[in-house]
């Protein structure tokens, strides 16, 4: 089956969203994914909706954090629909301005749970006790480097029910003298290839058989995968267009079977029926790396937003790089900046932020430009 962006669609103002993981701070290269998310949106006179992807709760520091950076980088976001997850800044930091609610995903376990119920009635998931290292990495954010073996399907018709899954786990723990460690639930994939087309990459086809299997969506302590959370959260919030980095194109065919899951069996959100809904639209754009060739990732402190606001750094500054790496016109306006944006014209290839990179904007005049 192929996913394509419906006429319908592109017809209408996108649903933009910006979904950044309180996993630690933002650095330069999440900043550029969810600029372009924003501009992509707000060119076409459409909405973004602001999503913290907290699968993993306890950690409102990042989530401060988060808010912080979005609003030192010029981001704005609109009112979510009324859903599960729904939260107040106010709840979390004192800031400036009538700022909208947005949603967290720690707040959203009932509406993946229904949804897990639903699917399981419709015997689209199993249970699952293979202990494997794809279940522990379930719950975050998949990348390429990610991938490994994909799962044979050793439990796929192995058990009745989760009743006797339950009862095998427990058994096989006392004989081992230790502890029930839980079932997992997987998705059952389709045997045949998945297509979709995205913005930047043209048509893909995946085979999940051959390429991961049938995957994890519910983890054996019981924490919601990554996978089910975004494609359950995109459709309650009624997402049309989804722009991230291009290192989890390969995870899309994965949501794209999940997608088709939910719609062809009637399963609901806790907003409507989403059975004539369409994927949204996919959009994977380059990363930025540095100067030695390597993907900017969160443990390179000196590129995150947070200690560029710290060293002094004005957000337009941090702006004009980011246009700049975009073929943008040299502005810090996000107003500008979405005026002139264009998929066409953007380069295809990755930007690079180093050492160079990152003395320029620390040599830009401190009262060069408000933030």
């Amino acid at each position: 089956m192929t996913a394509t962006p419906s006429d319908a669609a592109a017809a209408c103002p996108p649903v933009g969203r910006l979904a950044p993981s309180p996993t630690g701070v933002l650095h330069i290269g999440n900043a550029r994914s969810l600029l372009l998310a924003w501009l992509s949106a707000r060119s076409r006179g459409g909405k973004v909706l602001l999503r913290v992807e907290d699968l993993i709760p306890g950690q409102p520091e990042f989530v401060i954090s988060l808010l912080r950076d979005l609003r030192y980088l010029g981001l704005d976001w609109d009112a979510p629909p009324d859903c599960e997850g729904v939260c107040q800044v106010a709840d979390f930091v004192d800031m400036d301005g009538d700022l909208p609610p947005f949603i967290l995903q720690s707040e959203r376990h009932r509406a993946y749970n229904r949804v897990l119920g639903r699917l399981a009635d419709a015997g689209l998931v199993y249970p699952c006790v293979c202990t494997r290292r794809e279940i522990e990495a379930a719950v975050r954010a998949p990348h390429a480097e990610d991938h490994g073996a994909a799962y044979p399907g050793t439990c796929r018709g192995r058990f009745v029910n989760m009743k006797t899954a339950i009862a095998f786990e427990a058994s096989r723990a006392q004989r081992a003298g230790r502890k029930p460690v839980g079932v997992a639930m997987r998705l059952r994939v389709p045997d045949d290839p998945l297509v979709f087309v995205d913005q930047l990459h043209g048509t893909v086809t995946v085979s999940l058989p051959e390429d991961c299997g049938d995957f994890v969506i519910q983890r054996k302590d019981g924490a919601f995968a990554y996978m089910l959370a975004v494609v359950v959260d995109d459709l309650a919030m009624g997402v049309t267009e989804v722009v991230r980095g291009d290192d989890l194109l390969d995870c899309t065919g994965q949501q794209l079977a999940l997608y088709q899951a939910i719609a062809r069996h009637g399963v609901q959100t806790d907003l409507a029926a989403v059975v004539d809904r369409p994927p949204p639209d996919w959009v994977h754009v380059p990363l930025v790396y540095g100067d030695e060739g390597r993907r900017l990732a969160k443990r390179d402190r000196s590129l995150h937003v947070q200690t560029l606001q710290e060293m002094g750094v004005p957000g337009s500054a941090v702006r004009r790089w980011l246009a700049g790496s975009l073929g943008l016109p040299d502005s810090d306006d996000p107003a500008e900046l979405a005026a002139h944006f264009s998929w066409a014209a953007m380069p295809r290839g990755p930007a690079v932020f180093g050492a160079a990179e990152l003395a320029g904007l620390c040599d830009v005049p401190r009262s060069a430009a408000p933030s």
